[in-house]
């Protein structure tokens, strides 16, 4: 059995726990259309790791994780109505080898998809089996999270018009967009198990780095995976012009020579709005290899993939402080994983 098989078998557990709240707090009902589209993207069978993150937060603080499972499916709820937006900001055909909700239902149905999800994540926390002081407590996390969500959003909309930004802007933006969907699940699953504030920070910490270090993960592997597990081809951040940790601290080291070599290729190749047309074209191929020998030459792989290795060491430092047992075990191999994944 491998390291992680134990692990992948109670996350697909505990998966259909909350697939089964999910699809009670949207049912199939009427505006038809409405409810089909904010179904689209839970019934595509992603993997719930955040509200995974929730109910083991739950119980490695010695709570009960079954008064969880409503809380876990909002956190799970705003991660989707996150990504049907997405969507549309970036105008993506497909997620999760599914057409994405704007493409079978238009723009206008997916943007209200999107609210419903939203709205339902609010519900979910009124249905919660806490007490009404937990709620209050528990809301004002989803809210902050939701706020940092956008904010993380923007900044990365902003960045896209602009040639070079900075490691620390890099950083503020994935803690939103990234960090702040992991930090509220695992903040959220210690509120509703305990009233211990070390607890509830440790688990924030631990929730913060795991999910920076996670998109940095993902952004390395785009770099040096291979193509066939990781389903789409290596480079394609660079095609797209996508500003990742890896290209931030390349901007910050290299020479205007190799900046200019490297801007040469970076963004001119995304293809057209049908998907990456110029996938197969060997000049692209060429072009795209170049620059990550560029990226390699500065170390900026390398700076990357240490510095998401090391925010998970801090990560699972921070749960120290919990006591031991399988739930707080299964947060660690959680955060492990995530940067020894090949896809």
């Amino acid at each position: 059995m491998g390291k992680y098989d134990g692990l992948f078998a109670r996350i697909k557990e505990l998966a259909r726990d909350i697939d089964g709240v999910i699809l009670h707090l949207i049912p199939e009902r009427d505006p038809r259309g409405l409810y089909e589209a904010s179904r689209h993207y839970p019934l595509a069978g992603g993997k719930r790791v955040r509200p995974f993150v929730v109910l083991r937060a739950t119980e490695a603080v010695g709570g009960d994780p079954g008064r969880a499972l409503y809380p876990a499916a909002s956190v799970e709820f705003i991660h989707n109505y996150s990504l049907v937006h997405d969507d549309i900001m970036d105008m993506d055909e497909l997620r999760r080898g599914r057409p994405t909700v704007h493409k079978v239902w238009g723009v206008n149905m997916a943007i209200l998809a999107g609210d419903l999800l939203f709205s339902k994540a609010f519900e979910a926390i009124a249905r919660a089996e806490v007490s009404p002081e937990k709620k209050a407590r528990i809301l004002d996390v989803l809210v902050r999270t939701s706020n940092m969500l956008c904010e993380g959003q923007a900044m990365d909309i902003e960045f896209e018009t602009r040639e070079e930004v900075s490691v620390e802007e890099y950083l503020r933006m994935i803690s939103g967009k990234t960090g702040a969907l992991f930090d509220g699940s695992a903040t959220i699953g210690a509120i509703v198990g305990t009233e211990n504030e070390d607890y509830i920070n440790a688990l924030s910490r631990w929730g913060r780095n795991v999910g920076i270090a996670f998109q940095i993960w993902d952004d390395v592997l785009d770099l040096i995976a291979d193509e066939e597990k990781l389903g789409k081809p290596v480079g394609s951040d660079i095609r797209k012009g996508k500003k990742t940790l890896i290209v931030s601290h390349f901007f910050d080291n290299a020479s205007e020579e190799d900046k200019a070599e490297f801007l040469r290729v970076f963004g001119k190749y995304a293809g057209d709005a049908k998907g990456d047309a110029l996938i197969h074209d060997e000049k692209v191929k060429e072009d795209v290899a170049k620059a990550i020998t560029l990226l390699r030459e500065y170390g900026s792989i390398d700076y990357a993939s240490q510095y998401a290795k090391n925010l998970i060491r801090e990560a699972n430092e921070a749960l120290k402080v919990l006591p031991r047992s399988g739930a707080r075990k299964d947060l660690e191999l959680l955060a492990e994983f995530l940067v020894e994944r090949e896809f």
